[in-house]
């Protein structure tokens, strides 16, 4: 097969800083909604999830995915004046995630749906971690984490001994007001693609976006007491211990009354194994339709 096609509602709208962006709406019959946050460098028309949400429209559950402000690498965002605004995962705050989606829920609110399940891939999960303790919104039902690395042990991991000397060059240029520069000595290197500021984001324990995910301190995932569910692939790139280690360390950590880690076979993205995947994740918000 050369191509896929998937039926949906193509939607443009508007977020809370009045930032315009594109998502993907799978309608099924039932009154819960998955909403897929991206990782790095993705986007909404992600081919695997899209694929997994056949599985969940099939069980009554609709999906809708959209572009962050941290879609793809570098992209340009519009707003209802029409300025141009540089983002993308190089060079978006991590903060503003939660304007991201705010926005998406309020737009699923107007349209008729409440019970929401936000869904992060990697980063994402980041995201939806931190929009979940910051804001305390209600409309979540669940949150399902898809391959929650540590970002900050990803690239503690893959720079080696450049780490800290990459990181105090980049804590500089924050200083000296260049933060929203490249690093070209990250790019020179690596061709790794990421302004000061965005690179700390992640790099430095010192920031939300890195304090996510630390195994070794979960505090704020503890805090987070909505019915949790994480899949963890055993061929993960992006884990450098046994992925068990990760899942005890996850359970351990949750205070909340539901928690479901699932390890399974698969890749960071779950390539071939979506629709087990999906299966699981459709049986989990089944079982909390009376909750």
């Amino acid at each position: 097969m050369n191509h896929l096609e998937f039926e949906g509602i193509l939607t443009l709208f508007t977020v809370e800083d009045a930032i315009k962006t594109t998502g993907f709406l799978i309608k099924s019959y039932g009154k819960d909604v998955v909403v897929f946050i991206h990782g790095m460098g993705g986007n909404f028309y992600k081919e695997g999830f899209l694929k997994g949400a056949r599985i969940l429209k099939e069980r009554g559950i609709s999906f809708f995915s959209f572009n962050s402000r941290g879609a793809e690498v570098v992209k340009d965002f519009s707003d209802m004046r029409g300025d141009h605004h540089l983002m993308g995962t190089a060079f978006e705050k991590f903060e503003e995630c939660v304007m991201d989606i705010k926005g998406a829920l309020n737009y699923l609110g107007s349209v008729g749906y409440k019970r929401f399940h936000l869904m992060g891939h990697s980063t994402g999960c980041q995201k939806i971690l931190y929009y979940a303790y910051i804001t305390g919104d209600e409309r979540i039902k669940s949150l399902i984490h898809i391959s929650p690395a540590d970002d900050y042990e990803i690239w503690k991991n893959y720079l080696g001994e450049d780490f800290e000397k990459i990181v105090k060059l980049a804590e500089e240029m924050v200083r000296r007001g260049d933060g929203d520069k490249l690093l070209l000595s990250l790019y020179e290197k690596n061709e790794d693609f990421w302004s000061a500021r965005r690179f700390l984001s992640f790099a430095s324990r010192a920031n939300w976006e890195a304090r996510m995910f630390n195994y070794e301190d979960l505090s704020i995932f503890s805090q987070v007491k909505i019915p949790t569910f994480v899949a963890l692939g055993t061929e993960d790139e992006y884990f450098f211990k046994p992925v068990k280690w990760y899942a005890n360390k996850l359970k351990d950590a949750y205070r909340g009354e539901k928690i479901r880690v699932e390890i399974m076979p698969g890749d960071h993205s779950f390539h071939g194994y979506e629709e087990t995947l999906f299966l699981k994740i459709a049986y989990f918000i089944r079982g909390l339709e009376n909750d």
